[in-house]
Protein backbone atom coordinates (compact mmCIF):
# COMPACT_ATOMS: atom_id res chain seq x y z
CA UNK A 1 0.00 0.00 0.00
CA UNK A 2 1.35 3.41 -0.88
CA UNK A 3 1.95 6.20 1.59
CA UNK A 4 -0.96 8.60 1.51
CA UNK A 5 0.40 11.52 3.52
CA UNK A 6 3.61 12.74 1.99
CA UNK A 7 2.22 16.32 2.25
CA UNK A 8 1.73 18.30 5.44
CA UNK A 9 -1.86 17.23 6.13
CA UNK A 10 -2.47 15.84 9.61
CA UNK A 11 -3.64 12.24 9.60
CA UNK A 12 -5.99 10.76 12.17
CA UNK A 13 -7.11 7.14 12.47
CA UNK A 14 -10.29 6.24 14.32
CA UNK A 15 -11.19 2.62 15.04
CA UNK A 16 -14.52 1.88 16.70
CA UNK A 17 -17.23 -0.70 16.14
CA UNK A 18 -20.24 1.57 16.71
CA UNK A 19 -21.03 3.58 13.58
CA UNK A 20 -22.61 6.49 15.46
CA UNK A 21 -19.61 6.89 17.76
CA UNK A 22 -17.28 6.56 14.76
CA UNK A 23 -19.07 9.36 12.88
CA UNK A 24 -19.18 11.55 15.99
CA UNK A 25 -15.43 11.26 16.48
CA UNK A 26 -14.78 11.75 12.78
CA UNK A 27 -16.96 14.89 12.67
CA UNK A 28 -15.23 16.30 15.75
CA UNK A 29 -11.80 15.87 14.18
CA UNK A 30 -12.98 17.34 10.86
CA UNK A 31 -14.51 20.36 12.63
CA UNK A 32 -11.21 20.92 14.44
CA UNK A 33 -9.00 20.36 11.38
CA UNK A 34 -10.96 20.61 8.11
CA UNK A 35 -7.90 19.80 6.00
CA UNK A 36 -7.10 16.62 7.96
CA UNK A 37 -7.11 13.15 6.45
CA UNK A 38 -9.37 11.09 8.72
CA UNK A 39 -9.16 7.34 8.21
CA UNK A 40 -11.79 5.16 9.85
CA UNK A 41 -12.05 1.48 10.64
CA UNK A 42 -14.55 -0.71 12.44
CA UNK A 43 -11.92 -3.00 13.96
CA UNK A 44 -8.39 -2.73 15.28
CA UNK A 45 -6.90 -5.03 12.65
CA UNK A 46 -8.17 -2.76 9.86
CA UNK A 47 -6.80 0.24 11.74
CA UNK A 48 -3.34 -1.36 11.87
CA UNK A 49 -3.32 -1.65 8.07
CA UNK A 50 -4.26 2.02 7.74
CA UNK A 51 -1.66 3.10 10.30
CA UNK A 52 1.12 1.15 8.61
CA UNK A 53 0.29 2.84 5.30
CA UNK A 54 1.15 6.26 6.78
CA UNK A 55 4.55 7.69 7.52
CA UNK A 56 3.17 10.38 9.84
CA UNK A 57 0.17 10.55 12.18
CA UNK A 58 -1.40 13.19 14.39
CA UNK A 59 -3.51 10.87 16.56
CA UNK A 60 -5.12 7.45 16.67
CA UNK A 61 -8.36 6.88 18.58
CA UNK A 62 -8.63 3.17 19.27
CA UNK A 63 -11.46 1.24 20.88
CA UNK A 64 -9.22 -1.17 22.72
CA UNK A 65 -7.72 -1.88 26.07
CA UNK A 66 -4.14 -1.97 27.22
CA UNK A 67 -3.84 -5.72 26.68
CA UNK A 68 -4.45 -5.35 22.96
CA UNK A 69 -2.16 -2.34 22.72
CA UNK A 70 0.67 -4.21 24.42
CA UNK A 71 0.18 -7.42 22.42
CA UNK A 72 0.11 -5.62 19.07
CA UNK A 73 2.68 -2.98 20.09
CA UNK A 74 0.22 -0.33 18.92
CA UNK A 75 1.85 2.35 21.04
CA UNK A 76 5.18 1.84 19.27
CA UNK A 77 3.51 1.71 15.87
CA UNK A 78 1.71 5.02 16.45
CA UNK A 79 4.61 6.77 18.21
CA UNK A 80 7.04 5.79 15.45
CA UNK A 81 4.89 7.91 13.15
CA UNK A 82 4.78 10.84 15.55
CA UNK A 83 1.20 10.23 16.64
CA UNK A 84 -0.62 10.08 19.93
CA UNK A 85 -2.53 6.95 20.86
CA UNK A 86 -5.84 7.52 22.68
CA UNK A 87 -7.81 4.55 23.98
CA UNK A 88 -11.51 4.33 24.69
CA UNK A 89 -14.23 1.76 25.25
CA UNK A 90 -14.95 -0.80 27.94
CA UNK A 91 -11.49 -2.36 28.15
CA UNK A 92 -9.75 1.01 28.28
CA UNK A 93 -12.12 2.31 30.94
CA UNK A 94 -11.69 -0.85 33.01
CA UNK A 95 -7.97 -0.09 33.28
CA UNK A 96 -8.70 3.55 34.05
CA UNK A 97 -11.04 2.50 36.89
CA UNK A 98 -8.43 0.16 38.34
CA UNK A 99 -6.58 2.34 40.85
CA UNK A 100 -3.55 0.02 40.73
CA UNK A 101 -3.13 0.59 37.01
CA UNK A 102 -0.32 2.72 35.64
CA UNK A 103 -2.65 4.32 33.05
CA UNK A 104 0.00 4.26 30.38
CA UNK A 105 -2.16 5.74 27.60
CA UNK A 106 -4.65 8.61 27.52
CA UNK A 107 -8.22 7.37 27.78
CA UNK A 108 -11.30 9.04 26.41
CA UNK A 109 -13.90 8.55 29.13
CA UNK A 110 -17.62 8.16 28.40
CA UNK A 111 -19.73 10.08 28.06
CA UNK A 112 -17.34 12.19 26.04
CA UNK A 113 -17.86 15.58 24.48
CA UNK A 114 -16.28 17.29 21.50
CA UNK A 115 -14.28 19.36 23.98
CA UNK A 116 -12.81 16.27 25.67
CA UNK A 117 -11.79 14.86 22.28
CA UNK A 118 -10.22 18.17 21.26
CA UNK A 119 -8.35 18.48 24.54
CA UNK A 120 -6.69 15.10 23.89
CA UNK A 121 -5.76 16.15 20.35
CA UNK A 122 -4.33 19.47 21.51
CA UNK A 123 -2.42 17.88 24.41
CA UNK A 124 -0.80 15.49 21.93
CA UNK A 125 0.54 18.37 19.88
CA UNK A 126 2.90 19.34 22.66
Amino acid sequence: MQNQNSGRTDVYVIAVRDFVVLKDLEDTVRDFDPSALVLTATCCDAAIVKIRAQDRLAAVFLEAGPGYVAAERMDHLVQSRGGRLVLFGDDAEDEWDDERSARRWPTLQRPFSSQSVLSLIIAGRG
